[in-house]
């Protein structure tokens, strides 16, 4: 199930689980909201932010401050250590390079 490129292991920060991140199209979002500092002031009010372009991809990465319902006070995942039962977003986990320091993936 790993993306090609990442290599490593979950060091349980807890990191990636304080926030969704989804991926939307560059184009579209460009298109839709006329520029991209309009969409980034629409998205504001909503509490969404673009935490990535990628022009070269089309691609951007919109986050917001939510965290899992089973992230604990001390940062750990109360599903860590029963797979079956996450989801197969957070296996998955990350597609691609993130801006977490703490995180045991890396992209070679």
């Amino acid at each position: 199930m790993n993306p090609s490129g990442r290599k490593g292991e979950c060091r349980q920060c807890g990191e990636c689980c304080r926030r969704v991140r989804i991926t939307g199209i560059l184009s579209n979002i460009e298109r839709q909201h006329g520029s991209l500092e309009e969409a980034r002031l629409y998205y504001s009010f909503r509490g969404i932010r673009i935490a990535e372009i990628d022009k070269d991809m089309d691609r951007v990465s919109l986050e917001m401050d939510i965290p899992c319902d089973k992230l604990t006070a001390e940062n750990r995942c109360l599903l860590h250590s029963d797979p079956e039962k996450k989801p197969v977003i957070c296996h998955r986990y990350p597609w691609f390079e993130d801006d977490i320091e703490d995180c045991g993936y890396r992209w070679q």
